[in-house]
């Protein structure tokens, strides 16, 4: 015997489905969207496993330059899809069950073409080209009744030194990707510092109608401690939801003692640079909230491409405006020479930058003499915050170029640094966290011993005439503070807490 929610769901899609195919077909179209740089792809639809060109039942694009075989060529000029447009395909009914390939063919070799599927007016998510092309594949289904998905922005950086940390969690929004409404939505955001839940906050219910989408926001939260922070957004309706695979989304924070990165470690594009024969830069942005001394900068090369053992390279450290544009070179680092594939290298500033509050850009320097293998990721970006510049180019976003990643470059905060001279003896700070007294020891007698505050205020100053110096901290606020030692020979600072 069929239920009444089986004959009603039954009669939605014979009513739905009659009202624009016949039965067992469904409407479906294909968004394409193109980057700055158009008249460069191409793409035909076919049957699942045939091949481009193979049981062509659309074709789209630039058709007469580009074709099945024009991937990479460099050759098209005019037709097909402009610059930075998005131009609706309509495929008209397909048949239930079957399944379809998108041959994507780019003709200059570096992708920027994306490709999205709707069945019934319902968003099947993103397929994204790159390279000099892709195949993507979808299955015609019915669409789901009931069913939300999440989204948000991960936190911008993966890891970020406590004395910069900000809150960590993000507004959601969540849509109702189903041909029915749905009541009640909620999002829950949950933080978890190792398996210890130190958050978590569940949002106002709303109903949202098909095809629509709503905003949800939370009050964050801003950790106290370093450590690995997992941030998990979760979605829920009062109605039983058709698809939970879409219903939740994790990212992962450290908090550090020092070092601050955008990048996840993970290098999948292979290395980055600005073309062989050029001068210029690519940078990562990062924002400075509290006054600190950026000691040194890390900086994955990939050396793969081609072989550019031997040669060296340096960072250099720009000033940014509120938008992030780079203003004025502060400082380079040190030179190194590459010596391996796919290898970090540390480069420090001598003497160490002091950083206030503010945008900085960190940027690899290239010369002329080769093109630069800088390591990267287009699985984690921020826009706005990766920079580009050559000979005749200024300044200007990575994203404009279709280039949506995040270079290996980390930027390192008060971790030790020194003059050329580098004193083997390093200072000792004790204890650490300190409530009365904060011991210094090691010293060399003479040396400048100045105390910094988060916002970047020297309040406290002395010239030592001992190898140990001890300061009542007991009057300091509760908070970060740097210690910066001078001497004529080494400069280095190190950080306490006063609780």
């Amino acid at each position: 015997m069929k239920s009444l929610a089986l004959i009603l769901l039954f009669s939605f899609f014979q009513l739905y489905s009659f009202a624009q195919c016949p039965g067992g077909q469904v409407t479906v179209n294909v968004g394409v969207a193109t980057d700055s740089w158009g008249y460069e792809s191409f793409w035909d639809l076919t049957p699942a496993g045939a091949g481009c060109g193979n049981g062509t039942l659309f074709s789209f694009g630039n058709i007469s330059q580009i074709g099945c075989s024009g991937a990479g060529n460099q050759t098209a000029n005019a037709g097909g899809y402009g610059n930075n447009m998005t131009t609706n395909e309509t495929l008209g009914c397909l048949t239930i069950g079957n399944c379809y390939d998108i041959n994507f063919v780019d003709d200059w070799g570096d992708g920027g073409s994306t490709f999205t599927v709707t069945i019934m007016g319902i968003d099947q998510g993103p397929f994204v080209g790159s390279g000099t092309g892709n195949v993507f594949n979808f299955c015609v289904t019915v669409p789901f009744i009931n069913n939300v998905d999440i989204a948000t922005h991960d936190y911008e950086y993966t890891k970020i030194p406590l004395s910069q940390i900000g809150n960590i969690v993000q507004d959601g929004i969540i849509s109702s990707n189903g041909a029915g409404n749905v009541t009640g939505a909620t999002m829950n955001v949950e933080v978890l510092k190792g398996l210890t839940s130190v958050y978590n906050a569940t949002s106002s219910p709303q109903n949202i109608n098909a095809g629509i989408s709503s905003n949800f926001t939370n009050t964050g939260y801003t950790p106290t401690t370093t450590g690995i922070y997992t941030i998990i957004y979760t979605a829920d309706i009062i109605e039983s939801d058709e698809d939970l695979a879409d219903n939740s989304i994790l990212f992962i924070v450290e908090v550090t003692d020092s070092v601050f990165a955008r990048d996840n470690g993970i290098n999948d594009i292979g290395g980055v640079g600005i073309g062989g024969g050029l001068e210029g830069h690519m940078g990562n942005l990062f924002e400075i909230t509290n006054s600190q001394f950026l000691t040194s900068i890390s900086a994955l090369i990939d050396n793969s491409t081609a072989d550019i053992s031997g040669k060296e390279f340096e960072v250099e450290v720009y000033s940014a405006d509120a938008l992030g544009m780079p203003i004025m070179l502060l400082a380079t680092s040190e030179s190194k020479t590459i010596n391996g594939i796919n290898q970090w290298y540390d480069l420090k500033l001598v003497p160490s930058l002091s950083l206030a509050s503010g945008k900085y850009l960190i940027a690899i320097k290239q010369d002329t003499s080769y093109q630069q293998q800088i390591g990267a990721s287009s699985s984690i970006s921020t826009s706005g915050t990766c920079w580009v510049s050559w000979t005749n180019q200024s300044w200007t976003l990575a994203e404009n170029f279709g280039f949506d990643v995040t270079l290996m470059i980390r930027a390192n905060l008060n971790a030790f640094a020194s003059l050329q001279n580098v004193s083997l003896t390093e200072i000792k700070v004790y204890p650490n966290p300190a409530q009365k007294e904060l011991n210094i020891s090691n010293l060399e007698i003479g040396t400048q011993v100045e105390i910094i505050n988060s916002l970047g205020e020297k309040i406290y100053s002395i010239e030592t005439v001992d190898n140990h110096l001890c300061i009542d901290v007991s009057i300091f606020q509760n908070g970060f503070y740097t210690i910066k030692t001078i001497t004529e020979s080494a400069v280095s600072s190190s950080k306490f807490i006063k609780n």
